[in-house]
């Protein structure tokens, strides 16, 4: 199978990300597929969020297809025999539902929107960027759905700290008024700790 595929991470290189990282490069090593990992402040100067650097880290990537995975996010098994059979080749953009893992690794939140939290994240280089703004959707639109087991596993509600996500919102709300307040449930599930449903990984 060719290289034609290359996972990108922008990180902070917060202590919480390192595990997270190193568990990447160990998938893109399963799939055969290259691994840009662009460190905020090490090479690469954001504006405090991942879309102010986007379209740089995507140009820095080897032509092909691009998937983004945050540096708290894993990939399900599904995902990775997914990628690995080079089934992502049958569509120019993807997008993946999200589990949101909570309140251990073991289980994820359903209720929308925390879940599916559909997530367009691989793409050809063309299609990979263009999305500047704070939390902006691609301008080609969500894409084609991946099979429902493709999943992305997102860890952010346990690996971060409440104090380090309440600063996540205040920090995107200093970037762009109700940034972070509109998206508190993305960092804050306690705030809805009796609303919420939780359900066990199978």
């Amino acid at each position: 199978m060719s290289r034609d595929l290359t996972v990108l991470c922008i990180t902070r290189g917060d202590d919480y990300a390192q595990r997270f990282v190193a568990r990447l490069a160990q998938d893109a090593a399963l799939i055969d597929a290259h691994l840009r990992v662009e460190t905020d402040g090490a090479g690469i100067e954001s504006a405090g969020y991942i879309e102010s650097v986007l379209d740089e880290a995507v140009n820095r990537c080897a032509d092909g297809y691009v998937l983004r995975i945050d540096d708290d996010e894993t990939l399900s098994l599904a995902l990775l025999e997914w990628l690995r059979a080079g089934k992502y080749r049958a569509a120019d953009h993807w997008a993946f539902a999200r589990r949101n893992l909570w309140p251990a690794a073991g289980s994820y939140v359903t209720n929308p929107p925390l879940w599916p939290d559909l997530q367009t994240r691989l793409s050809v280089k063309a299609k990979a960027a263009s999305r500047p703004e704070v939390h902006q959707g691609s301008p080609f639109g969500t894409g084609t759905v991946a099979p429902a087991a493709c999943v992305i596993d997102h860890h952010k509600f346990i690996a971060r700290s409440r104090t380090e996500r309440e600063q996540l919102v205040r920090r995107y709300d200093e970037l762009a008024p109700g940034a972070g307040e509109a998206y508190v449930m993305f960092s804050m599930p306690e705030l809805y700790a009796d609303d919420l449903v939780v359900e066990a990984i199978a």
